[in-house]
């Protein structure tokens, strides 16, 4: 009966409570030598980002449609509030493509680094992360970073919105 009411309790609270969580993984590909950005999104907090920044709506996402005009709204949303710089020198990174995820409620966005390995021995990297923050206050994006033999995870929100991990190895 307790696990019932528990059961009961927590369903109830949870349908009036939404959660608003990006992920976003780092991750050194070796054979490319480039740093492959994955960001995983809900498509209606993508959707309703990008129409309040553009007044644009975006169409057709959650069919995978590929569509030039809506890359580039995607684009240029994310390169205003994902950024990245490497011992204070700024990082550009470039569209991939993007996938519907299986749920049909998220849609994965594909981004790289290219030639990451020519960039030198990178002492710290800097990443802001405002992604959705214009919507929801309580927005939460978390960022795992994936480098050759370290890992780091990194949690951005309204109050903390810039963060930088230093790295200590030679191989970077």
């Amino acid at each position: 009966m307790i696990n019932y009411l528990f059961f009961l309790s927590t369903t109830i609270f949870f349908s009036f409570h939404d959660f608003h969580i990006t992920h976003t993984t780092f991750h050194y590909n070796d054979e490319s030598q480039s740093l492959e950005i994955t960001i995983k999104v809900a498509i209606e907090d993508l959707e309703k980002s990008i129409k309040n920044k553009y007044s644009t709506k975006l169409d057709g996402l959650e069919n995978n449609q590929k569509n030039k005009s809506q890359e580039k709204l995607i684009i240029e949303y994310f390169k205003n509030n994902l950024t990245f710089s490497a011992d204070k020198n700024a990082i550009e990174y470039r569209w991939v493509g993007k996938e519907l995820s299986n749920n049909l409620h998220d849609i994965y966005l594909y981004f790289e680094i290219p030639n990451y390995a020519k960039k030198g021995n990178i002492k710290s990297i800097s990443i802001k992360n405002t992604l959705f923050l214009d919507l929801y206050n309580y927005q939460t994006n978390i960022v795992l970073i994936e480098l050759i033999n370290k890992k780091y995870n990194l949690t951005f929100t309204e109050n903390n919105d810039t963060q930088t991990i230093f790295i200590n190895n030679k191989s970077q």
